[in-house]
């Protein structure tokens, strides 16, 4: 497979035999496709090859037969969520100088695109090549200013056949989407069923976890996609609801660590389940894996690089602008190399916490992806914070997502974030906020009990704030930021 395009041309030769579905039965199919390419060239906005199209989508079959048929053309997708707000669009569609807008099966032109002047004006049909743009995805826009990152169709064909082989996806595998297709982990699950010839089914409801584990039992799914908060209000449901699980046969899991309790407790309901502990970001998609059988000898792990990528940590060695590999225990930022890396944000000046050391030729380029590891003897990474989110209490330096991963292990604890303040005297500290499984005044003195049995006093958070329910993003990972904002308000 050269390109995305092809598995367009894959489903309209039908050729295709595997299957996606949203939960009312309603599939993907050659018809659907067809009709978008319909809707492509009929429509009045002349498109070119490399022409930037924003999806505003929900879980929709409308939107991928639409996204197949854009990048059959040589376009590209730029997915949003379908609730963002219209300045936000506006926003994003600015940035990068989308030229149309889809949503609810209709295109609209665009006031704000900007004629762009093209080196090389082609007359005769599109070819879809591997190094052609295929999506900008924006992990940032709602507030301060968009990152748009930039993946061309052989970025993303070497990131799916990757996580296919370690995953073992075969086309028997009913995989369940409970992610929008605006957020890349989402998109993914959605590009395996056309990929692998398995199946996909698209949760298109608002999340609900009961119904979520009825569907699990109803559609016979087999691997399931989570973030931590969608794992851990899944399996506190599982004895209410009894579920069948006698298909699922591994859980994948992004946008932050599974605690070992609930790592625990989906083992405790499915005993040999696999539970995959791994580690990426947009840039790279997915950059490190931990092989399931492996997860009580290496707890806290997110394991090593996944097939065709290289990931080492890397400590900038004085001002010479060269880089020298961490030793055993020492911390380090997480550089990754390999073909399914960004090729940049679309502006580049809105850098992010990753940013692009280039080597000697085109493709020689490390992804520094700004965050924290350590490595074992045997070559295990652990990841130990972001460099931006360093909080400095009393001199001592602690990492928020170490702490975090070590609170995660309380059994009282069913969410917890830490963040950086100040106190009273406008010096740096760190805030516990937790989301206990019962917030009693009994569990809260029981978890100020554990911190202090299970934490040295000097890398305590200074301040514990008690949560009925911890806020959560529209992909259900924890708002962060928002909660940053209110402590500082």
């Amino acid at each position: 497979m050269f390109s995305l395009a092809d598995l367009f041309v894959k489903v309209i030769a039908n050729r295709w035999q595997g299957s996606l579905v949203v939960l009312g039965g309603k599939g993907l199919t050659a018809e659907c496709c067809e009709k978008a390419l319909v809707l492509l060239n009929e429509e009045e906005v002349d498109f070119r090859p490399g022409d930037r199209v924003v999806v505003r989508t929900r879980s929709e079959i409308e939107a991928v037969a639409f996204i197949l048929a854009a990048w059959n053309l040589g376009l590209v997708i730029v997915p949003v969520k379908g609730d963002i707000s219209p300045s936000a669009v506006e926003r994003l569609a600015s940035d990068c100088n989308a030229k149309a807008i889809w949503q609810d099966g209709n295109l609209t032109d665009l006031q704000s695109y900007r004629s762009e002047r093209t080196k090389f004006k082609i007359s005769t049909p599109t070819r879809v090549t591997g190094v052609d743009l295929a999506l900008i995805v924006y992990t940032s826009g709602s507030t301060g200013k968009p990152k748009g990152i930039m993946l061309t169709h052989q970025n993303i064909l070497t990131s799916l056949d990757s996580i296919c082989q370690y995953l073992s996806l075969t086309d028997s595998d009913r995989v369940l989407c409970l992610s929008p297709l605006s957020f890349d982990y989402g998109l993914y699950q959605v590009l395996f069923a056309l990929y692998m010839d398995c199946t996909t089914i698209l949760y298109d409801k608002p999340f609900n976890p009961i119904q979520a584990l009825k569907v699990i039992s109803s559609h016979r799914v087999s691997v399931l996609p989570i973030v931590p908060a969608m794992g851990a209000a899944l399996v506190k449901l599982i004895s209410l609801v009894k579920p069948d699980l006698s298909e699922l046969r591994s859980i994948t899991n992004t946008g932050g660590h599974l605690s070992e309790y609930v790592v625990r407790s989906w083992k405790e309901s499915c005993p040999n389940l696999k539970i995959y502990s791994m580690y990426g970001l947009t840039e790279c998609k997915r950059a490190l894996y931990l092989e399931p059988e492996l997860w009580e000898e290496k707890i806290g792990s997110v394991g090593r690089p996944i097939p065709g990528l290289d990931a080492r940590i890397f400590l900038q060695d004085g001002d010479a602008m060269t880089y020298r590999e961490a030793e055993v225990a020492e911390i380090g930022e997480l550089y990754v190399r390999g073909a399914a890396i960004m090729q940049s944000y679309y502006d580049v000046t809105a850098q992010g916490g990753a940013k692009i050391v280039p080597g000697i030729y085109r493709d020689d380029n490390w992804l520094a992806t700004g965050d924290l590891f350590t490595r074992d003897v045997d070559g295990f990474l652990y990841f130990k914070g972001r460099l931006k989110d360093l909080i400095k209490q009393a001199g001592f330096c602690l990492f928020p997502k170490e702490l975090e991963n070590h609170i995660d292990s309380c059994s009282l604890v069913h969410l917890n974030v830490i963040v950086g303040s100040q106190d009273r005297f406008e010096n740096e500290i760190a805030v516990c906020v937790v989301e206990l499984h019962e917030n009693t005044e009994g569990y809260q003195k029981q978890f100020r009990t554990w911190l202090k049995d299970n934490l040295d006093s000097d890398y305590t958070p200074r301040e514990i704030k008690f949560v009925e329910i911890m806020q959560l993003t529209a992909n259900s990972k924890v708002d962060r930021k928002r909660i940053e904002e209110e402590l500082q308000a």
